[in-house]
Formats: structure tokens, C-alpha cells, sequence
């Protein structure tokens, strides 16, 4: 499934581009600018969101894919709150996202499930808010 998700991500980095008017020379420019690689294949997840996050500022209307939700429609965590939790693991510095051995840990303490694709939506609020918290305590330091 993440690989999928990289997959869909480097395509919809394409499409940004295009949409931009980017030759393949200006495309690499960009994405170099962003995130300091010039070629999407070798780009993380994080990465490829930043770089489609940077065409979105541009008004491009390609927006990264959220991550796979796979209990969306049994009261399992909606793709939006996957997103935010991964990104909030982002700002935390847990570079592997929802994948991230911290993250995994947090999820444990605050929900008491073992992963955070099986937070319910209820979990998933807390987990976000847990996780903005602390971001901000941290931002006060």
C-alpha cells in the first residue's frame, strides 16, 4: 500500500508540472529547489508531498493523495485524518510518516491500538490533538 501511494504521488508530481508549463530541465530545477533532489524516483513520501505542496502554492490543481484509509467507511480513520497525523509525525521530525517507530508508539499510549491505520475516527481526533499539543509545547520551548 505505501508503495502504491509513492507510485500515485510521483505521477501526480508529473501531472503538477505539466500543468505548470515545466520542460523536463525546469521540472528538475523545481524539484531540486524543494527538496533538494532532482529526480522524483529517489524522493520519499514527505518529499514528493512538499513538492506537490510548493505547485499547490503555485496554483496548480494537483494535490497530493492522502494516505489509504482502510476502514474509511467502517468507522475506521478518514483519509484526511491519516494525512494530518502524518504530517503532524512530519513536524514532529518522524521522518517515516505513519510508517515511523515513534509515531507508532504515540499511537500506542494515546489509543491503545497498535498502528494508526486501526485508530477509529474517535482515536484519530485524539491522536491529532495529542500530537498538536505537543507540537506545541515544543514550538514554546
Amino acid at each position: 500500500m505505501p508503495h502504491e501511494r509513492r507510485a500515485r504521488l510521483i505521477a501526480q508530481a508529473h501531472m503538477a508540472a505539466r500543468q505548470a508549463g515545466l520542460n523536463d530541465e525546469e521540472r528538475r530545477a523545481v524539484q531540486h529547489g524543494v527538496t533538494g533532489l532532482a529526480s522524483c524516483q529517489e524522493m520519499s513520501v514527505r518529499q514528493l508531498v512538499m513538492l506537490l505542496d510548493h505547485y499547490a502554492r503555485l496554483g496548480v490543481g494537483v494535490r497530493a493523495s492522502a494516505p489509504e484509509a482502510p476502514g474509511e467507511f467502517g468507522g475506521g480513520p478518514t483519509r484526511w485524518q491519516l494525512a494530518t497525523i502524518e504530517r503532524l509525525a512530519w513536524d514532529q521530525g518522524w521522518e517515516g510518516g505513519l510508517e515511523d517507530p515513534a509515531l507508532i508508539r504515540f499511537v500506542r499510549r494515546t489509543a491503545k491500538v497498535g498502528h494508526p491505520r486501526w485508530l477509529t475516527r474517535r482515536m484519530a481526533s485524539a491522536v491529532i490533538t495529542g500530537l498538536r499539543r505537543w507540537h506545541g509545547q515544543r514550538a514554546r520551548r
